[in-house]
């Protein structure tokens, strides 16, 4: 009879411990390419925020301004306004590195997930860091929407321009994007130039559009790794079910 009893209790845990490493593992290709994606998009846009930048500091240290051929008043123009708003730039620059190395953490743990025996505590802070992630996408894509829009529509007006030679265009607040579109409006003398601020605008475009994506991809992500979170959590309430069953 103890030897049958043992028998039992040996089948139950076995068959619990398989139905855990079902439930846990059985998620672990869309966990691993949520996550893949996710780190995917942000390095994509750190990279362009990046160029942004290495841009910004070019114009400001090496060109430093820019001759306007205006008729009948050329003046020169300096690279950057008075009131430049760059927080929106830094926001994004940090949604994109948080969400990469979420991401990397993000396929760490699906290959842990799938070869564990045991719950793992790293799941649940994983879905802690992803609903993080998405808070900090969300609040950062609304932020640098509403700074552009608040400073689109603008333009350079050309007798203050140059009776600001030598300053800080003085009138308004920019972003980079908005104030190099208003540049572009302007007369520049180096078509080199216009052509690359053009090319660089256009980065800026894009990756204050890539938050969309990414914040799509923080949504799944986090929605895919709670489910696993909860079927390990069924996993785990389905072992001591199977014992009680057992000793009944």
């Amino acid at each position: 009879m103890g030897t049958t009893q043992h028998l039992q209790c040996t089948t139950a845990a076995s068959s619990a411990q398989n139905a855990y490493i079902n439930s846990a593992s059985s998620l672990f290709w869309p966990v691993l390419i949520s996550n893949f994606f996710l780190s995917a998009l942000s390095i994509a846009n750190l990279g362009i925020i990046s160029s942004m930048v290495a841009f910004l500091l070019d114009q400001k240290h090496n060109v430093q301004r820019y001759e306007i051929t205006s008729p009948g008043l050329p003046f020169f123009l300096n690279v950057e306004p008075a009131h430049l708003w760059v927080d929106q730039g830094h926001t994004s620059n940090g949604v994109a590195g948080y969400g990469f190395f979420l991401g990397l953490f993000g396929m760490f743990v699906a290959w842990r997930v799938r070869r564990a025996t045991q719950p793992s505590k790293l799941l649940i802070a994983l879905v802690i860091l992803q609903f993080l992630a998405v808070l900090f996408t969300l609040s950062a894509l609304i932020f640098v929407f509403i700074v552009t829009n608040q400073t689109k529509g603008q333009s350079i007006r050309i007798p203050i321009a140059a009776n600001a030679q030598g300053q800080n265009y003085p009138e308004y607040k920019w972003t980079p994007e908005t104030w190099f579109k208003a540049v572009l409006d302007l007369p520049l003398a180096d078509k080199y130039m216009r052509d690359e601020i053009d090319s660089k605008i256009t980065n800026m475009v894009t990756w204050r559009w890539m938050l969309v994506p990414i914040l799509a991809a923080d949504v799944i992500a986090f929605g895919v790794t709670t489910l696993a979170w909860l079927r390990q959590r069924k996993g785990m309430t389905a072992r001591p079910d199977s014992a009680n069953t057992v000793d009944k």
